[in-house]
């Protein structure tokens, strides 16, 4: 499987010296409940229910490259990228838990590449460039929290794991590119599938040049 994936990657990205553009990129990221609910899965259901309920927020950063291929009428952007995401989720909503105890956060990071396509509407804008992105991803994603002890009773163990899986994403976003300065910007709205019960939400921007 990534032997595959790098031989497409390199089939697709190498050659394209020309007509790309490189971006750095940054926003927020939200994990699903499913991340979380996996962090209290020795509990109840209520227990569980009410922990996937907390949504883990936190940032990612990574870079992006597309590559316009060249296919008349409609736009086609090739696309790679690299994400790394942290989430963090506070587990307040426990039932019978006593008053005043707070309870340890549970850490998520995710290591999330793939490679993908942009398709740009036709009736190009000016100076956007609205499209509608899919891509497949490989990803790896570590959960970490400390034990819940109440009264020196052990309610919940500690979590310390890593998985390793793969997915679709799809999205939104708009390339800018202004007149006359090689910077182009880029905004992007997209949900992942990473695999194993997981999903990862990203509001990302970025800056770059255009080559």
């Amino acid at each position: 499987m990534k032997k595959l994936f790098a031989f497409l990657v390199a089939l697709l990205f190498v050659p394209a010296i020309s007509n790309a553009q490189l971006y750095v990129t940054g926003g927020i990221s939200a994990f699903g409940g499913d991340a979380v609910r996996r962090a209290v899965s020795d509990g109840n259901q209520q227990q569980q229910a009410q922990a996937a309920a907390e949504v883990s927020a936190g940032f990612n950063i990574g870079a992006k490259y597309k590559y316009k291929l060249p296919i008349p009428i409609i736009g086609i952007n090739a696309v790679g990228h690299f994400n790394y995401a942290t989430g963090k989720s506070q587990l307040n909503n426990l039932p019978n838990l006593p008053q005043g105890v707070t309870l340890p956060e549970t850490n998520i990071t995710a290591l999330v590449y793939g490679i993908g396509v942009e398709v740009i509407p036709i009736g190009f804008l000016p100076i956007i460039d609205p499209y509608v992105s899919l891509d497949y991803t490989l990803n790896s994603y570590k959960e970490k929290r400390d034990a819940i002890v109440i009264q020196g009773q052990t309610i919940f163990p500690a979590v310390e794991g890593s998985v390793s899986g793969s997915g679709l994403g799809i999205g939104v976003g708009t390339g800018i590119k202004l007149p006359v300065i090689p910077i182009v910007f880029d905004a992007e709205v997209k949900w992942r599938m990473l695999g194993n019960d997981r999903n990862l939400l990203t509001v990302n921007v970025g800056a770059g040049l255009s080559f």
